[in-house]
């Protein structure tokens, strides 16, 4: 049986940082090692304190992506390993459990009861057991490292293209499409679908963005409100997207949402007129900025 090279971290947000730590364990396939990921059944925050800090990502979509990546991934319990010195999880799990002749990590990396351990642990504790670590690149922006908490923190403040230039990708969700009050369709002549956030999951500054919509494999400019819509009476925060250029019945799909650009903040409007008219200004933004986007 073949050993893995193992990467290590939290990955909850699969930033830039993160990809250079899977990316890096990638390589070791060259060498006969199976790339894998630790991956654990809750945030390890969660599992100390009682709370997660907001998701980026599913569970589920992490693993996908993983997977897209060529890496497999390994779940286990933190209750598993939340107790265990440093040397009692690399001698126990890392090695004698899961198999692994090489580990991965970033520089910023903490293991062990009460994160005792570090990278500089890891090295003399992958010396000791003689299996080869690799410390991955870190990634900067403004001089600061590239973390989960700074892109939680960007996108709670509608700074989009900032949380997407450290994700290194467009920030996105896929949730189900549910039945709303078809308000879009009979008051302003435009279907809107309807996307509910897990309770978990990141709350994004209420506004309008400029987005993008993945229907079938082809990708739409559109436009997002999210939050609870003042001017009809709304009271439920949820994102609500109308794909420029289609007309179709999306209920009960997964359709992907990729935010591009923050708009403007939520208001209440006088009148739906009013609202109207601001949604027609804010599709022709949003068709320019992703027409914009595309062409870079």
């Amino acid at each position: 049986m073949n050993k893995i090279a193992l990467a290590l971290g939290t990955f909850d947000g699969l930033h830039k940082g993160h990809m250079n730590v899977l990316n890096s364990t990638k390589e070791f396939a060259f060498s006969g090692f199976v790339p894998a990921v630790l991956l654990f059944d809750c945030h390890p925050q969660k599992a100390i304190t009682g709370s997660n800090p907001p998701l980026l990502l599913t569970n589920d979509e992490k693993e996908k992506r993983i997977r897209n990546m060529g890496l497999l991934p390994i779940n286990i319990s933190f209750d598993e390993i939340r107790d265990l010195t440093p040397e009692e999880f690399v001698r126990d799990i890392v090695i004698k459990k899961l198999n692994a002749g090489v580990v991965v990590s970033g520089e910023n990396f903490h293991f062990g009861k009460n994160g005792t351990g570090n990278s500089k642990i890891l090295c003399t504790l992958c010396e000791k057991y003689d299996i080869i670590y690799k410390v991955a690149d870190s990634e900067l922006l403004d001089d600061a490292f590239i973390s989960s908490t700074r892109i939680r923190k960007a996108l709670e403040n509608g700074e989009i293209e900032k949380a997407n230039e450290m994700l290194g990708r467009k920030f996105s969700y896929d949730f189900l499409v549910v039945e709303g009050n078809k308000i879009g369709k009979k008051y302003f002549g435009f279907p809107t679908i309807n996307q509910h956030f897990p309770a978990d999951f990141i709350n994004l500054k209420h506004g309008v963005y400029a987005s993008q919509s993945v229907v079938d494999d082809v990708v739409y400019p559109s436009v997002t409100n999210f939050g609870c819509h003042p001017t009809i009476g709304g009271d439920t925060t949820l994102s609500e997207t109308c794909i420029l250029g289609f007309d179709g019945d999306l209920y009960n799909q997964r359709i992907k949402v990729e935010l591009i650009e923050f708009l403007r903040e939520e208001k209440k409007f006088n009148t739906r007129d009013d609202l109207k008219n601001q949604i027609d200004l804010d599709s022709k933004q949003a068709i320019e900025v992703f027409n914009s986007q595309n062409k870079k």
